[in-house]
């Protein structure tokens, strides 16, 4: 219980940086990055749950650069 109230806690107080708050008049990358966070995870685990570590291992850097890679430009 100690770390959900734990991991829930650091969510919340890290989500303002995650977002990467920029003046008014900044593009989507911010954003774009919570978003893909998300999405990354999501999909990484899918790789764990369907065919295991060891495909997880190889696919998790994969999957982040190929993110990283469509995010939106500054």
């Amino acid at each position: 219980m100690k770390r959900l109230a734990a991991l829930s806690a650091g969510l919340i107080l890290g989500s303002p940086a995650l977002a990467l708050a920029a003046e008014h008049s900044a593009g989507y990358r911010g954003i774009g990055q919570l978003y893909f966070f998300f999405m990354g995870a999501i999909l990484i685990y899918g790789v764990y749950d369907s065919f295991g570590k060891k495909a997880m291992y190889v696919m998790a850097p994969i999957i982040v650069v190929g993110l990283y890679l469509m995010l939106p430009a500054e």
